[in-house]
């Protein structure tokens, strides 16, 4: 029985956590899975329930999980594929399990850090009103008393304003709708799955490093376990989750199985571990190489995070202020500059 839509990314993780601990003790996963099931609430439950059921029922993990429908996305598969056949399951979850929770931790810091600045915008937008409803009508008053044009370039920027003002509403609903679409999609599992562009956001940066490490860690489980290289990599890289190295994992793959020597390396394949492949390395040195690799993409998401939750919010607000300020002086103090030039004029 297929389970109904993609399950949600801490769903994932507290699954996924729960089955490497069975693993790693040595449980059935059947009976566990059953018995967990029954303990959670939810969702959550029926999809442990359903798996431990079909376990029972003598299915494979990896075909299990695979007859859930879209409940787990590809990359989860892969990875209980690989883990399966490196014979380290737990280990292999266990990576998984690191990628899934730094991108759920970063989505929660980010949300939490961005109250502030939101804050802020509301109260940018409270004081755009005003300006625009107050200040704006007694400049322009002002000058028509005394009999002074406003500058061409004030009545364009007013312009522009009300018409700014007008849009506001339908402004701040966008907002919402967007950002409301965005965050149910950053906490559906299947965003482990989603292909950001190189360079793109930095949770898309932060998720990219992560499935690297992912690659690298299982990579080096399934050559420790004496897999064949070319095997190995089409395993690991759709454990990556990677479209891209996916496809480069392929190619690879398959010149290494017709025997062909390693030249140029695919689009998309990460360059240290293909010289030593060029170089001709030894599985052991390979192991080692994907070891540090794993270590760096880690420390290079960690540092990612760290910007995104601490330095973004603090230049969104100060980007934020800094609007304000600018178009209050552009909108109310700029003309009585304008107009003390005017009036300190001969004639």
């Amino acid at each position: 029985m297929a389970t109904s839509g993609p399950i949600t990314l801490d769903n994932l993780i507290a699954l996924n956590d729960e089955i490497a601990a069975l693993a790693r003790a040595g449980v059935p996963l059947d009976r566990g899975l059953l018995a967990i099931g029954r303990d959670m609430p939810g969702r959550l439950g029926r999809t442990a329930q359903a798996l431990g059921r079909r376990l029972e029922a003598g299915e494979d993990l990896s075909v299990a999980i695979n007859q859930s429908g879209d409940a787990f996305p590809p990359i989860y598969r892969a990875v209980v594929l690989a883990g399966l056949k490196s014979g380290r399951l737990s280990v292999a979850l266990e990576g998984i399990s690191r990628t899934a929770r730094r991108v759920s931790d970063t989505r929660r810091t980010m949300i939490v850090s961005l109250i502030y600045p939101i804050l802020v915008l509301v109260i940018a937008m409270v004081v755009f009103r005003m300006t625009m409803t107050t200040t704006v009508p007694l400049v322009e008053a002002t000058f028509a008393d005394i009999g002074v044009v406003l500058p061409r370039w004030y009545a364009v920027l007013s312009a522009i304003a009300r018409w700014l003002l007008q849009a506001l509403p339908w402004i701040q609903v966008g907002g919402v709708v967007l950002g409301a679409v965005y965050i149910y999609r950053i906490s559906r599992a299947s965003v482990l799955d989603t292909n950001p562009a190189r360079g793109g956001t930095t949770v898309g940066q932060i998720l990219q490093a992560g499935r690297l490490a992912t690659f690298s860690e299982t990579l080096a489980l399934l050559l420790e376990q004496s897999l064949p290289l070319a095997d190995a990599l089409e395993l690991a890289c759709q454990s990556s989750g990677d479209r891209g190295l996916r496809l480069a994992g392929e190619r690879l793959g398959q010149s290494i199985q017709r025997g062909e020597p390693i030249r140029q390396l695919p689009a998309g394949f990460p360059p240290l571990l293909g010289w030593m492949l060029i170089g001709g390395g030894q599985s052991g040195q390979l192991v080692a190489a994907l070891r540090r690799m794993a270590e760096n993409y880690r420390r290079r998401a960690a540092r990612l995070g760290a910007w995104l939750t601490i330095y973004f919010p603090l230049v969104l607000s100060a980007g934020v202020c800094g609007l304000v300020v600018a178009t209050y002086v552009v909108l109310a103090m700029m003309p009585f500059y304008f107009l003390m030039i005017q009036m300190s004029l001969p004639g």
